[in-house]
């Protein structure tokens, strides 16, 4: 996955189907925040005057990678019904962190 997707996948139901996906979420969230540590570098080589602007940014995407993170986490301990609940709510935020990540590829 790469942040110019607009969503996650679908996600499966089979227990080797989840264990994939959660696998492929997990792996998203390890690129997010290699490319958050990216525009920080980036932001910190610009002019000390957008400094403050792009830490903005930056600060947004790291709690919306938070967020998906932590839900990721919730969605690994579900189960039965609980499971398409958690999937629902990581759906939502998944698109979140997209929309975010659009906002920020524009500055950096």
């Amino acid at each position: 996955m790469r942040a110019s997707e607009p969503m996650a996948p679908p996600l499966v139901t089979s227990p080797a189907g989840r264990r994939a996906e959660l696998e492929r979420f997990e792996a998203q969230v390890a690129e997010w925040t290699a490319l958050i540590g990216q525009y920080r570098a980036s932001a910190r080589r610009g002019e000390p005057r957008t400094w403050l602007e792009l830490d903005r940014i930056i600060d947004e995407l790291q709690r919306c990678r938070n967020e998906a993170s932590a839900r990721v986490v919730r969605l690994k301990g579900a189960a039965g019904s609980e499971w398409e609940h958690e999937k629902v709510g990581l759906e939502q935020t998944w698109k979140a962190v997209w929309s975010s990540f659009r906002k920020a590829q524009a500055r950096f």
